[in-house]
């Protein structure tokens, strides 16, 4: 008896699974280039706040469960397509915003806590 499987049943797991698993390995790549970007992310966005960064990197791992909470719900009432689009128009946000971010040292700095609070509170 084969423990494994054959190569049919392999392929159809990668079929099934193959959207979960690169959504999985470019958030986690993702965090990577956040933990790595610490010390540029501390110097022009966080005024020199270590902890303010690290509080930063920690928010992801909270809004992640609760954005699953919240488009589970959107996803049993008005179907998955909603939910993914949702999802998508959300990270389409988060990604833009994030690029629009000024520095801290670019004289406005009321102008980046409001972008910021935007990316942070935003629903996905």
């Amino acid at each position: 008896s084969e423990i494994m499987g054959d190569w049919g049943e392999l392929a159809q797991v990668l079929r099934v699974y193959w959207s979960l698993l690169l959504g999985n390995v470019v958030e986690w790549y993702e965090f990577t280039i956040y933990g790595y970007q610490a010390i540029y992310l501390e110097k022009n966005f966080f005024q020199g706040s270590d902890v303010g960064v690290w509080l930063g990197f920690s928010i992801t791992f909270l809004a992640r469960p609760l954005g699953g909470v919240f488009l589970g719900s959107i996803g049993d009432k008005f179907g998955r397509s909603v939910a993914v689009n949702i999802s998508i128009i959300g990270m389409l946000i988060g990604t833009v915003g994030q690029g629009c971010l000024p520095t801290a040292n670019c004289g406005i700095p009321w102008l980046l806590d409001f972008g910021l609070g935007l990316f942070v509170f935003s629903p996905v």
